[in-house]
């Protein structure tokens, strides 16, 4: 792995005043978000390491928590460079130490130099220091976030989505992702099934309706993994709770609190005035020959349309 960047705290001098106020001005139109933190004269301590196929990004913060978040698919193709890692902002927010992994192709992290690196900075006590460390991705990222958090005992998780392995001969099944098919699983860290035993609470978005995300939780489910049935969210549930402003608050409780079935079933009730659920409700009861009951969701949600103006 080629190391690029290595950065660590140096408090500007005066002399830079006028400098840095440039590169402020130059950083909200061409540089990345993270450039006033991670910049050498930038405001926080961190690193930036970067392979062809992947890079890790740090940012060391003040409050006790590490948030390890991996890229999902929308990602892998933005070489701007206003990119930032997944849940960027949502870290720096709350002030939450943060290390984002960049994915930069659909090779469901199956890369040898990424393992090994993630491996030693387990072994060598990166993640120890912290009272929670949390794992989080969306699909692709959710897959990581599930395989790397059995490298930290005790790490709680955040999956949205989540694929269980992609190979081939444990999940015949799964024909989406041709790409991701072809990486090699034989490395380790390839299958999700088994491997959450160490961790702290899991806790997994899906839609039980749509049939490959539920066949890839029922492949991991256990005594520490919670499901959070996201229906008629199709594989969009993290896309779907940030449209009925539930994301940010369970983001929030998996970092801060615990996330509970009556937590998030009371802020998923939010959906029935989202067009995109009862849109979603309506097709899903023509399809089974129900009418009638089509015809009452459609008729719910514009009385809930109507109380909520």
């Amino acid at each position: 792995m080629k190391w690029l960047i290595q950065l660590q705290d140096n408090p500007p001098s005066d002399d830079n005043d006028d400098l840095e106020e440039r590169a402020g001005n130059a950083s909200s139109e061409i540089l990345p978000f993270w450039f006033s933190e991670l910049s050498p004269g930038g405001s926080g301590s961190g690193f930036l390491e970067k392979t062809n196929r992947h890079s890790l990004m740090f940012v060391k913060r003040m409050r006790p928590v590490l948030l390890v978040s991996f890229d999902n698919l929308s990602n892998v193709s933005d070489s701007s460079s206003e990119r930032s890692p997944w849940a960027y902002k949502f870290a720096m927010d709350h002030n939450v130490s943060h290390l984002g992994v960049f994915a930069h192709g659909k090779m469901w992290y199956r890369d040898p130099a990424l393992i090994s690196r993630m491996e030693q900075l387990a072994e060598t006590g990166f993640f120890a220091g912290y009272e929670r460390v949390v794992f989080a991705g969306s699909s692709m990222g959710a897959f990581a976030a599930l395989v790397f958090a059995s490298l930290v005992p005790g790490a709680h998780v955040l999956a949205f989505n989540p694929q269980s392995t992609l190979d081939p001969e444990l999940v015949p099944w799964e024909k989406r992702y041709w790409i991701g098919r072809r990486q090699d699983w034989t490395l380790p860290l390839s299958d999700a099934k088994g491997a959450l035993d160490r961790c702290g609470p899991v806790s997994v978005f899906y839609d039980p309706y749509y049939a490959p995300d539920r066949m890839h939780y029922e492949r991991i489910q256990g005594p520490n993994v919670t499901p959070y049935k996201c229906w008629f969210s199709n594989h969009k549930s993290a896309v779907f709770l940030r449209k009925i402003d539930a994301l940010k608050p369970l983001m929030f409780e998996g970092l801060f609190g615990e996330i509970t079935p009556s937590m998030f079933y009371e802020l998923y009730r939010r959906r029935r005035t989202l067009p995109w659920y009862s849109g979603s409700l309506q097709k899903y009861f023509t399809n089974t020959n129900r009418d009638h009951m089509a015809k009452v969701v459609r008729m719910n949600f514009r009385r809930l349309k109507r109380e909520a103006q």
